[in-house]
C-alpha cells in the first residue's frame, strides 16, 4: 500500500539515522521528565485540582509520547493491511476482509488518480457472530478508530477499542464492525475515506443491514473520518445516511494548525493541558498531494461547511473533554448542527481530556467516564 507525500516537504529527523537519534533522545529524556512531573505535582497545584498525581503526570507523558509520534513518523500499535490475522489469535472479535465498494459508488472526492480503493481489513464484534447473521432489528456499529491518521487500528488490541467494549455492554448493539483503514504512511486522502465508505458499502450491499439500523461511530481522527463518511454521503447520495453518527473526541477543523504554524496567537483553548498536541505535519502527511486550500472544505473541516449544510444529517451525539483543546471547535460544530434543525447532543464532562473513554484509567477521570457511559446508554435507547 504505497503513499503518495510527494509534496510534503518533511522535517529532516524524519529520516535515518536522524530519525533513531531523535527518537532516542526525546525518550531518553523521559528518564529525566517522569520524577521531575513526579516532584513537581507533588509540591505544586497539578493541572485541575480534581486530577491525582498519576492522572496529572500521565498526561505530561502522553503529550511527550504523541508529539514523538506526529515529529517523527512512526506508526505504533497499527497493523499490516496486506496480512490476514488468525482467527485463534483473536479473543473477541473475528477478522474479515472488506472489499472497495462498488464504482458507482465512488464519485466525486473520492476519485483520484494516486489513491485507489484497496482490500481492507475489519474486525467483527462479538467473535463467532457475522453481520448478517441476527436481522431481529437491533442496532449495527461502524466504529472507526482514533490515532491521528498516524498509529492505531481497529485490532482488538488497539487500547482504544475499550469504547467498543462498552458501547456493546451497554446499548442494544447486535454486532459491531471495526474498520482497520489505512494511516498516511499508508495512502493520503482520500485513502481513509475509501476505506471507510468500503466499510459502510459493505453493511449495507454484502451483510444487507438496513441503514436505519447503522450507528457510524468514531473517536478522534476516527471521529473525523466519520465526519467525512457522513458529509460525503450526504452530498453525494452514492449510499442511504444511517441511522446516527456518534463522535467522541472528534478532530473538526484541518485548518488550525497551519494557521498556528504563522501565528502562535491562535493557539487553541486548552493547549497547555490536553493530553493532545497537535501538529500541521500529521496534516500535511494526510493531505498528500492535494492543494493546502482543500483543508478548509467541508469535508475535511466539518465547522467550515456553510449554513444549511446539515440539513437532512441523522441524530448526532458529541462527545468532547472540558479540558481538551478542541472543545470549543466540538461545540461550534453543534451549533451548526443545531442550527440546521439536527437533532445534536454535546456532551462535555469537565477536567476531561483527550480522548478520555478510549484511553481509559490512565487519564482523568473515572466520573467523567462513568457520567459518559450512563449518557450513550440512555441515547442509544432513545434512538
Amino acid at each position: 500500500m504505497p503513499s503518495n507525500h510527494a509534496a510534503v516537504q518533511l522535517p529532516l529527523w524524519y529520516h535515518q539515522p536522524f530519525k533513531a537519534i531523535y527518537i532516542s533522545t526525546r525518550l531518553l529524556s523521559l528518564i529525566a521528565l517522569l520524577p521531575f512531573w513526579t516532584v513537581l505535582y507533588t509540591v505544586t497545584s497539578r493541572p485541575r485540582s480534581s486530577w491525582s498525581l498519576r492522572e496529572s503526570v500521565m498526561v505530561r507523558l502522553l503529550r511527550q509520547l504523541i508529539t514523538l509520534v506526529a515529529d517523527t513518523g512512526i506508526s505504533p500499535l497499527s497493523t499490516d493491511k496486506t496480512h490476514e490475522v488468525p482467527q485463534h489469535e483473536l479473543k473477541e472479535s473475528s477478522f474479515i476482509w472488506i472489499s472497495p465498494a462498488d464504482s458507482d459508488a465512488v464519485r466525486g472526492p473520492a476519485v483520484d488518480e494516486l489513491v485507489k480503493p484497496v482490500r481492507i481489513p475489519g474486525y467483527v464484534w462479538p467473535k463467532g457472530r457475522t453481520l448478517d447473521e441476527d436481522n431481529s432489528g437491533g442496532f449495527v456499529m461502524l466504529f472507526i478508530h482514533g490515532g491521528g491518521y498516524m498509529m492505531g487500528s481497529g485490532h482488538e488490541s488497539f487500547p482504544e477499542l475499550h469504547i467498543v467494549r462498552e458501547m456493546y455492554r451497554l446499548c442494544n448493539i447486535e454486532s459491531i464492525l471495526s474498520l482497520d483503514y489505512r494511516l498516511t504512511h499508508e495512502a493520503c486522502h482520500p485513502g481513509q475515506l475509501l476505506d471507510a465508505l468500503a466499510a459502510y458499502s459493505h453493511l449495507i450491499n454484502v451483510a444487507n443491514i438496513e441503514p436505519s439500523r447503522i450507528i457510524v461511530v468514531g473517536a478522534c481522527a476516527g471521529g473525523h473520518l466519520a465526519l467525512m463518511l457522513l458529509r460525503y454521503l450526504h452530498d453525494e447520495k452514492s449510499l442511504p445516511l444511517p441511522r446516527a453518527l456518534m463522535i467522541f473526541s472528534p478532530m473538526v477543523d484541518m485548518t488550525i494548525d497551519e494557521e498556528l504554524r504563522n501565528d502562535v496567537t491562535k493557539e487553541r483553548p486548552n493547549s497547555a493541558i490536553d493530553a493532545l498536541i497537535t501538529s500541521y505535519i500529521a496534516n500535511s502527511r494526510f493531505l498528500g498531494h492535494h492543494p493546502k486550500t482543500l483543508l478548509a472544505s467541508p469535508l475535511l473541516s466539518a465547522n467550515l461547511a456553510p449554513p444549511g449544510s446539515y440539513r437532512g444529517y441523522p441524530k448526532t451525539f458529541i462527545s468532547v473533554g472540558g479540558c481538551e483543546i478542541f472543545e470549543r471547535e466540538c461545540a461550534n460544530l453543534a451549533e451548526m448542527m443545531l442550527s440546521d434543525g439536527v437533532s445534536v447532543t454535546l456532551d462535555v464532562q469537565q477536567d476531561a481530556v483527550h480522548d478520555f473513554w478510549g484511553f481509559g484509567v490512565i487519564v482523568p477521570s473515572n466520573l467523567a467516564r462513568l457520567k459518559l457511559s450512563e449518557a450513550v446508554r440512555e441515547w442509544v435507547k432513545d434512538l
